[in-house]
């Protein structure tokens, strides 16, 4: 990632991949990666889905924004 900004990188489904932004929305911690299907805030305990990013538990009133990515051969880039 440019200026070594984070990714968290998802595999819903053999050969799909999703990458999010890991700063949580409602202040900006880093969220923890999936664990029991859940990607959780470890600061308020915000959930969300770890296969859309998608909020499923406040205090977080937005899901995680999503940042494009494709494979391109064995690598994953940026699209």
């Amino acid at each position: 990632m440019p200026g070594n900004a984070q990714l968290l990188v998802v595999q819903p489904r053999s050969g799909e991949f999703r990458a999010f932004n890991p700063s949580c929305p409602h202040v900006g911690s880093l969220v923890n990666p999936p664990a029991g299907g859940v990607i959780t805030c470890p600061l308020h305990g915000s959930a969300f889905d770890p296969s859309t990013g998608a909020v499923r538990k406040g205090p977080a009133t937005s899901g995680l924004k999503e940042v494009p990515v494709a494979l391109s051969g064995e690598d994953l880039v940026l699209s």
